[in-house]
């Protein structure tokens, strides 16, 4: 097997959809903040942020595979290593400590989240959570980018499958509300996301970022049919997990729109013990995106001039304690400030991306 063809279609696909699905996903909190709290256009936001993680899934591995590099910033914004003009110097330094904080927040997003799973569902402390999963970071990490994606591959399944469990069942017992009470059910918001034209561009434009730590990398090792196929598949899994969840929580908005873990309220409708299956689901989850986030922070920090000379373990072992003490600031307020900050930094470097895939598309054509 070639090296280029040393990564699958399901391996790409599931690392996508790894990276972005997470804990807002499998605890349904993100789908609250960003889908349901503009009712009447979910299915709109749904559609649109299929399309755009298909685009900004495609076209950085695309671009990786093309300058044969496994550093997303090179891949995204080539023409600042060819050039010393101040504006392309900016726009790398933008995408550097941008995509970098995009890693390491969410990375302490997934640590609170296992966190206040933990707490909620078997009465834990919140820390010991955060704990557990900054320890099983550390020793996945340090293995490499390979056990990486071997995770992703054994745990999305399990996920997806969990998700589909509970979705069915809760759909088939929907809670009994009044039309009036429906409509007028309240629902976890971000004050930061002001229309809903721009909810689903802000949940890819966070997302997005999280996944070029480990999509550049895998574009570097894949053809493009396979990178097309993977990409493409991963954003349908996207979408199409989005819509379901909009669908299961609609039916019960009245009872779990204001929840911290939506979906472990419903598993728990069925029986405790469905419950606490669930929350090995939801752990899942975050650990899916946590493993990306934190090898992906772990790069970047391994690059910074005072860490330039340490250790891998030194490094590793650095960002899992700063990620740690950051996550005991709580799950749904970091989802609700840190995600959309993050998204309006992403809005730029989506634009650059779609700048240097122009640039190159049409420099290949005039070669020809």
């Amino acid at each position: 097997m070639s090296k280029k063809d040393s990564v699958s279609i399901i391996g790409i696909a599931t690392t996508y959809v790894g990276t972005v699905i997470g804990a807002g996903y499998a605890s349904g909190q993100e789908i609250l903040q960003y889908f349901l709290y503009f009712r009447e256009h979910t299915l709109t936001i749904v559609l649109i942020t299929a399309l755009l993680f298909f685009v900004f899934g495609y076209i950085p591995a695309w671009l990786a595979n093309h300058f044969a590099t496994k550093d997303y910033l090179q891949a995204i914004n080539p023409i600042a290593y060819s050039h010393n003009a101040i504006l392309h110097k900016f726009f790398l330094r933008f995408c550097d400590v941008f995509i970098t904080l995009s890693l390491f927040g969410t990375l302490v997003i997934m640590l609170a989240g296992a966190g206040t799973t933990f707490e909620e569902k078997f009465h834990l402390p919140m820390f010991v959570g955060a704990l557990f999963v900054c320890i099983l970071l550390m020793v996945n990490t340090y293995i490499g980018l390979n056990m990486v994606v071997k995770v992703m591959e054994i745990l999305i399944p399990y996920m997806f499958l969990g998700v589909a469990v509970v979705g069915i069942y809760s759909l088939w017992n929907p809670t009994m509300a009044s039309s009036e009470e429906i409509a007028n059910a309240s629902i976890n918001n971000s004050d930061l996301i002001w229309h809903w034209s721009m909810s689903g561009v802000l949940y890819v434009a966070f997302n997005f970022q999280l996944a070029l730590a480990v999509l550049c990398p895998l574009g570097c090792r894949a053809n493009t049919k396979t990178i097309f196929w993977g990409i493409l598949l991963g954003a349908i899994m996207l979408g199409g997990c989005a819509g379901f969840l909009c669908w299961v929580f609609n039916a019960h908005i009245t009872v779990i729109g204001t929840q911290r873990l939506p979906m472990i309220v419903l598993a728990n409708n069925i029986s405790p013990l469905i419950g606490a299956l669930y929350a090995v689901v939801l752990f899942f989850g975050l650990y899916s995106t946590a493993i990306t986030c934190f090898y992906g922070s772990v790069e970047r920090f391994a690059k910074l001039h005072i860490l330039r000379r340490t250790s891998s373990l030194l490094v590793i072992s650095l960002t899992a304690i700063m990620g740690f003490f950051a996550s005991l600031l709580g799950f749904k307020d970091l989802i609700s400030i840190v995600y959309p900050l993050l998204g309006y930094g992403g809005i730029v470097i989506m634009c650059l991306i779609l700048y240097t895939y122009y640039q190159v598309r049409r420099k290949d054509t005039y070669a020809r």
